[in-house]
């Protein structure tokens, strides 16, 4: 007895020792800060994945705090008089933007830190003749102290507003390229002293999850310090700027742009940029990728996105810009290519969401991990509506009915359109996550810290620990997930029993999913009006006939198909005999299981519940 009490003890000591090395390791990593509703987010091979390995695709738009481009709405100078009327602007575009009531569903917020700010005519920085530009190509006037001070009073505050709104946040550097930039050249050196006090930031560093960074914007010509140009000469240009962000310490999504206006990608096949947390920043304007209103067949533009952008097959991508709306009579313009662009209701490019936006959608659906910003506000949201009236309107809509157009051809109803769908699978709100726990005996337990009444989305249902009483709204539904990709294994048990203190209604139901998507389709039992319910779990089926994966189960709940239900629930259990609850043994993979939760970022199981469950497994192993 002694000796096997010894080697108890032994495994037990064993078992601790190797999570306490583990955390020691994950604590030198450090830790990933969630933001209010916001998970952080994390690069796992092409695709931005939570921190429950759940897929995410990101969707919103641009925009600039500059007096020009936001039609003096806040102001008509960048002076620190003007800093909280700019930042109170961007607040009100943050609500309207993430108004998902009334259709908006924005989680995406690309943030030009506005050369305005950051420019001093008295200052004088280096910028080489030959990468001489105008506009905001010229960086003669850059003061770096202008920038360390804008990042903490006004960028910073900026990007907070955006993400208590729910938004990620990308940031692109002060202007646009010079036409020709050089590897060791000046504007190579600005890139490097932005990105080197941006990364400083402590806020940006600590947010990293939720914060991103694009390394420049629209670079054309990209060239050797001797004016060549080889596959290598991207990932020369653009290497040291990265390993500058990394040597300050963050460790968030870096998106790197590519030549030609961000639309050749090659080079990058042949020479990535090497290390972690890297997507590629992409912008697709009408015409571009051999794709435009007279040329729009979806298997032609799949094949061209693919050919310029080919490490959407490795990477994540962001197009960081777009836009699209109908001709309308007026003065075109020229675009980044030389080509005259016709007028239209308010966009770079012209063209309609039936011809050339579809087959653009086309190519976010066939790859599957591109998310989007288009090109500014104003191409998503009508801004003045809002401001007079908090009217949350799709741009364009109103000027297009007045014209007797369909508004959907236009980028801004037919992104608020896509976004909503989107939003069924992809939108990263803190409600689709619960923490990472060791599983109860009993995991479909009723209890506070495990039960949660919003699966669906917020305020879908309520519940109150007197009686366990569920109050379901028409729609809604209330239950667990299993966060863990294989979710848990049922096979072993015959039925799930549900007693409830008084009798159901009617159209409740109870759902069972084996995926994370809550838009899949389920099982759904009809839990009839009685208060004893047995639901034979190996006759599980979707509509559809598909038979539910009882070793994959992750999400289970209630659900109300007509009017608001309250359910007052007693217990509900696993069965063998549809009577008595089944009695779960421990395992060694439930050890490991939670051991793995135990070092995953965001994480609230403790060593304590670790120990708990490895005695149980060595109790019941007497």
């Amino acid at each position: 007895m002694q000796q096997k009490n010894q080697s108890k003890l032994t495994m037990k000591k064993f078992l601790l020792l190797t999570v306490a090395a583990c955390s020691l390791s994950l604590s030198l990593m450090g830790q990933v800060v969630a933001h209010g509703k916001l998970q952080p987010l994390h690069v796992d091979g092409k695709y931005l994945k939570d921190p429950y390995g759940n897929k995410v695709v990101l969707h919103g738009v641009m925009d600039t705090p500059s007096p020009y481009f936001n039609n003096n709405r806040w102001g008509n100078s960048a002076t620190d008089g003007n800093v909280s009327a700019c930042v109170n602007y961007f607040n009100k575009l943050f609500v309207a933007l993430t108004d998902s009531t009334s259709g908006a569903y924005c989680n995406l917020f690309r943030l030009h830190l506005d050369p305005c700010w950051t420019n001093n005519n008295s200052a004088s920085w280096t910028q080489d003749d030959r990468e001489s530009g105008t506009g905001e190509a010229n960086i003669s006037h850059y003061d770096p102290s202008r920038l360390r001070k804008y990042m903490k009073t006004l960028y910073w505050r900026i990007t907070n507003q955006a993400m208590k709104h729910g938004l990620y946040v990308i940031m692109r550097p002060p202007g646009v390229c010079p036409a020709t930039i050089y590897v060791g050249g000046s504007y190579q050196q600005y890139l490097l002293n932005v990105w080197d006090i941006v990364t400083q930031n402590d806020s940006v560093l600590k947010y990293y999850g939720q914060v991103g960074i694009e390394l420049a914007n629209e670079p054309v010509s990209v060239k050797n310090a001797d004016g060549s140009e080889s596959d290598r000469t991207l990932h020369d240009f653009f290497q040291p700027i990265v390993d500058k962000i990394r040597a300050n310490g963050f460790k968030g999504i870096i998106w790197v742009p590519g030549s030609g206006w961000q639309m050749n990608y090659r080079p990058y096949a042949k020479y990535p940029i090497t290390g972690d947390q890297i997507g590629y920043a992409v912008h697709d304007y009408v015409g571009w990728y051999d794709t435009n209103d007279d040329h729009y067949d979806h298997d032609n533009a799949i094949k061209k996105f693919g050919e310029s952008i080919p490490i959407v097959r490795t990477n994540p991508i962001a197009i960081t810009e777009v836009d699209w709306s109908p001709y309308k009579e007026g003065t075109g313009h020229y675009n980044e290519h030389g080509d005259w662009v016709l007028s239209n209701y308010g966009t770079w490019a012209t063209g309609t969401t039936s011809k050339w936006g579809l087959a653009y959608k086309a190519v976010l659906d066939y790859y599957g991990n591109i998310s989007m910003t288009l090109s500014g506000t104003h191409t998503f949201l009508d801004i003045d509506t809002y401001l007079k009236t908090k009217k949350v309107v799709p741009a364009f809509k109103t000027a297009m009915e007045a014209n007797g157009l369909d508004p959907y051809e236009a980028s801004g109803v037919a992104c608020f359109q896509w976004y909503a769908d989107y939003a069924k699978v992809d939108y990263p709100s803190v409600w689709r996550y619960q923490p990472l726990q060791e599983v109860p005996e009993n995991p479909f337990a009723v209890t506070k810290d495990w039960f949660i009444p919003t699966i669906l989305y917020e305020g879908s249902a309520t519940y109150g620990a007197s009686m366990n009483t569920l109050k379901l709204k028409q729609g809604g539904c209330s239950g667990w997930r299993f966060e863990n990709e294989e979710g848990i294994d049922i096979s072993d048990c015959n039925y799930l029993v549900i007693r409830l203190a008084r009798n159901a209604t009617k159209n409740t139901r109870f759902l069972f999913y084996d995926t994370a998507n809550y838009w899949a389709e389920p099982s759904a039992t009809d839990i009839g009006v009685k208060k004893d319910i047995k639901i034979d779990l190996h006759d599980l089926k979707t509509a559809s006939g598909r038979a539910i994966d009882l070793t994959h189960i992750r999400m289970a709940g209630f659900s109300s198909l007509g009017a608001d239900q309250t359910l007052y629930v007693k217990e509900i259990f696993l069965s063998n005999d549809g009577v008595n609850p089944v009695s779960r043994k421990v395992s060694l993979e439930d050890i490991t299981t939670l051991i793995d939760q135990y070092l995953a970022e965001g994480s609230n199981v403790t060593l304590q519940d670790i120990t708990a469950l490895i005695d149980k497994y060595l109790e019941q192993e007497d």
